[in-house]
């Protein structure tokens, strides 16, 4: 799954053309899944250091909780601020109105900010595992953030 994000983001020109284009003969995104694979091998060496087998799962599991967590905190928001906006005729309305979707939006929020928090301290790690966790992180989306950028520049 995750080649495939890289070989989308190259169609949509977020990423250099490249990581967009199949393979002739086989029909695969050969540069996505290299350059998968060059992260993936980076990151089992990376949550590796100073740590064991486990200690390197327990970094990987929590970045990717936190990585995939963020977007849902941003969803929960939208749900908040949309509720303002005029809706498209075939559009339905969260069941209770405003309120009822500000309570849920913040049930979501509250539930995802426990449990970010939570996989910041991996089992058994203490703060230098935080510290790792919160590195790894902050690169991980400060790297988003940097290819979006271009991406949107490279749009006009």
């Amino acid at each position: 799954a995750t080649a495939r994000l890289i070989y989308v983001t190259g169609v949509d020109r977020f990423l250099p053309p490249v990581f967009g284009r199949l393979h002739p003969r086989w029909g695969t995104p050969v540069a996505a899944l290299v350059a998968q694979g060059i992260a993936a091998a980076l990151f089992v060496v990376l949550g590796q250091a100073g740590a064991s087998v486990k200690g390197a799962y327990d970094f990987l599991v929590s970045m990717g909780v936190i990585t995939y967590f963020i977007p849902y905190l941003v969803m929960f928001a939208a749900l908040i601020k949309l509720q303002r906006q005029p809706l498209p005729a075939d559009a339905l309305r969260v069941p209770g109105g405003m309120a009822a979707a500000i309570v849920l939006a913040l049930i979501g929020m509250t539930t995802l900010a426990i449990s970010i928090v939570l996989a910041v301290f991996p089992p058994g790690q203490g703060g230098s595992g935080a510290l790792k966790v919160i590195a790894a992180t902050v690169l991980v989306v400060a790297l988003g953030i940097a290819l979006y950028a271009r991406g949107r520049r490279a749009m006009g």
